[in-house]
């Protein structure tokens, strides 16, 4: 992953991604913006309380530095599940879909989004019949499996083979900080058979665990079949110079962007 950086603006960019040639993608910082207070400086969130002409400026600044055209925005109010839409351009310029928390496309210039402050955004792009995806993956999500949901609706939708998907994981709250209690563990047990190899106890709090989302996607993705995985080394709760962090700031923050889109 490289954190690039244009007109004061700074957004993370993976090379395999990258190196496709027919995607625009990246994901927003903190960095570069207009916003003030809590929200400073680069808050693309219109939901937190921000001063919307701010937030309006901070969503033209990244689209100019990523090189998407932010009239083209899919995206909506999350809600921590698995389902995927697929988004044709009869959705563009749509911000109030709700109920999705991934989005697919195989038509161009759809800017799909999701909304991130410590969740798990997930990139992914099929080289062959160049399709795209964006998928927000909380822990809720992540035990739901909705990586494979993204991979396997990109099959059933436009013929993708997982073998010619490049996926990205980008930055998000680490192993180093995600403290969970054994009812979240419990939870992950009932769906992901895997899930024992991916947390330790934590030494400093009897009874919680600290618990690996980038290391349980990555293996969901190459369950699904898919070889070609770049994965973040930024925790956003170790960076908060850097991201927004929910769990470190609570409500009274800005949020980040997740965005890919076909050239």
């Amino acid at each position: 992953m490289n954190i690039k950086e244009k007109n004061g603006v700074k957004y993370c960019s993976f090379e395999n991604i990258e190196n496709l040639g027919f995607v625009n993608h990246g994901f927003s910082t903190r960095v570069g913006g207009v916003s003030k207070g809590v929200f400073e400086s680069l808050n693309v969130g219109k939901t937190r309380g921000d001063n919307i002409k701010d937030v309006e400026e901070n969503i033209r600044r990244i689209a100019d530095a990523i090189g998407f055209d932010e009239k083209n925005i899919v995206c909506g109010k999350q809600v921590h599940e698995n389902k995927i839409l697929k988004v044709t351009k009869e959705n563009i310029h749509t911000e109030n879909i709700e109920g999705y928390d991934g989005y697919i496309t195989n038509e161009k210039g759809i800017v799909l989004t999701t909304f991130h402050a410590d969740c798990v955004p997930i990139f992914l792009a099929d080289k062959e019949t160049k399709a795209v995806a964006m998928v927000h993956s909380g822990w809720r999500g992540t035990s739901k499996r909705i990586c494979q949901k993204a991979v396997k609706a990109m099959e059933n939708e436009y013929g993708t083979k997982a073998e010619n998907i490049s996926a990205a994981i980008g930055p998000s709250i680490g192993m180093c900080c995600f403290q969970v209690d054994m009812p979240v563990i419990e939870e992950f047990r009932k769906t992901v058979d895997f899930v024992d190899d991916y947390y330790k106890t934590d030494e400093n709090a009897p009874g919680h665990f600290k618990m690996d989302l980038w290391g349980i996607n990555k293996r969901l993705l190459e369950e699904a079949g898919v070889k070609d995985i770049e994965v973040t080394d930024i925790c956003t709760m170790c960076r908060d110079d850097l991201f927004f962090s929910h769990r470190k700031m609570g409500n009274a923050r800005g949020t980040m962007a997740a965005y890919i889109s076909i050239k």
